[in-house]
């Protein structure tokens, strides 16, 4: 019997790692540690507990030197939803990577009906047993993103001038992503156009002594959300 209490006691003090990327602590014990990607068995969600790799595409967007530049980034990210909203609604916030040259500095999402054919929105009120809301609409702003090569070129003798630097002007972004929740695999975003909103001032009456700003949006590119799964495991 002592030695069945010895055993005991030494199997509470080891910590075992899981398949899954988790670490399993002694009762007592406390760590931050969170799993490196989405276990296969779990639902993917609009929380921190699902990673997501956002891929965007911009196509034509114009630099502070006035060029025009196409360009694809990759960013890891969560979704937070903020309690208390209906429909839900949160933010987006992305996972420090120093090599990203992207940086969004402002997001919003919130889960839609169609806003270009919004009806009596019944699913609101209970009579389904999850809201069905199809889309989410999705903003994002950046700052400034330094183009590559971008530097001061060392390699220029002391007659020639060093080219100045060049970036992608600050953006906001626009994308109506389809939003499906799967029984089994929790929630999925479909990948989706981004646009930006163009302003342009118009004359409101036939004297021109009003004015009102009308938004045009224009597509410049695409967005692709996969969420990070395990190796092996299937969207």
């Amino acid at each position: 019997l002592q030695n069945m209490w010895t055993c005991l006691a030494l199997i509470s003090t080891i910590w075992l790692v899981s398949t899954d990327g988790f670490v399993v602590i002694p009762r007592g014990a406390t760590s931050s540690c969170r799993p490196t990607h989405l276990a296969a068995t779990e639902k993917t969600t609009l929380t921190d507990a699902t990673d997501w790799n956002l891929r965007i595409v911009l196509r034509g967007v114009a630099t502070e030197q006035g060029k025009k530049v196409d360009e694809i980034f990759r960013v890891k990210c969560n979704f937070l939803e903020e309690e208390g909203y209906e429909p839900p609604q949160g933010v987006i916030q992305q996972q420090v990577n120093p090599d990203s040259r992207l940086e969004i500095t402002k997001s919003r999402w919130i889960l839609s009906e169609d806003p270009d054919d919004r009806k009596d929105g019944l699913w609101v009120w209970g009579l389904f047993a999850e809201p069905l809301y199809p889309f989410m609409l999705l903003q994002l702003e950046t700052n400034a993103i330094p183009l590559p090569n971008n530097s001061n070129n060392n390699d220029n003798d002391d007659h020639e001038e060093a080219t100045p630097a060049d970036a992608i002007k600050p953006l906001q972004l626009y994308a109506q992503i389809n939003h499906k929740r799967d029984s089994e695999k929790g929630v999925i975003l479909e990948a989706s156009d981004l646009k930006v909103r163009q302003v342009e001032t118009v004359a409101a009456d036939v004297f021109g002594a009003a004015k009102v700003d009308v938004y045009e949006e224009v597509n410049i590119g695409t967005l692709s959300i996969q969420p990070v799964l395990p190796v092996g495991a299937s969207n």
